[in-house]
């Protein structure tokens, strides 16, 4: 209830009032509860790297937070969880491979809001009613053939942030085992090949996905659990 009354609030606080509660205190409340797990994120963070300095309370830390709370979901309460652990693994080991770890966060924030707004937590509650109709076996199949290409297009996006990035120090890239030079004309061949290939036969495998998704979720409905 105090979460329902709280997106009423957010959308229409003088509604709110008419019904007689007080969006004051609601905001209160939240805002109560949000510097509750605030504190206890703060003491773990404190706890784990054995310091606390300013550096926590800029603008950096900030953006990570936000990031943590909108790739994981904010529209239900593990999102942010999910996000966050997401997020400090890749910022503990991209550090130590690129020197330009925070693109790949920018990359990944601008894939969650255009593909994907709910979140790792939306992705995860949409199949939900597919498991409990027993209809997610049909679907996974046609995931496994989209991975591929999904897989190759998003090696062709870090092979061109990487040749890029290391284009003028004519570093040597590993990726997967495999050596490339950032300056040799190989390397941005076969760059383009993996972005373009893999986006254009992604598309036409996702195309796949979203009608074994549309047959699944009829027979979901059918049977009563999908709203």
């Amino acid at each position: 209830p105090l979460g329902r009354i709280c997106n009423a609030v957010r959308d229409n606080p003088e509604r709110v009032e008419f019904i007689g509660y007080d969006p004051h205190v609601v905001r209160y409340l939240a805002y109560m509860f949000a510097g509750f797990f605030a504190g206890i994120a703060g003491g773990l963070t404190a706890i784990n790297f054995e310091i606390a300095n300013s550096a926590y309370l800029g603008a950096t830390q900030s953006g990570l937070v936000l990031f943590s709370a909108f790739i994981g979901g904010t529209a239900y309460f593990f999102g942010p969880i999910l996000g966050a652990i997401l997020v400090t693994y890749l910022q503990l080991g991209l550090t130590s491979v690129t020197s330009v770890w925070q693109l790949y966060f920018g990359v990944i924030f601008i894939g969650i809001v255009m593909f994907a707004p709910g979140g790792i937590a939306g992705i995860l509650m949409k199949h939900r009613p597919l498991i409990r109709a027993g209809t997610l076996g049909t679907v996974i199949p046609s995931y496994l053939v989209a991975a591929i290409p999904t897989l190759a297009f998003a090696l062709g996006i870090i092979l061109t942030i990487e040749t890029v990035a290391r284009f003028s120090g004519g570093d040597v890239i590993n990726l997967l085992g495999i050596p490339f030079v950032a300056t040799a004309p190989t390397t941005w061949a076969a760059a383009a090949v993996l972005v373009v290939g893999g986006f254009l036969v992604a598309r036409i495998t996702w195309r796949r996905v979203a009608e074994a998704w549309d047959r699944a979720a009829t027979v979901a409905r059918d049977r009563g659990y999908l709203a």
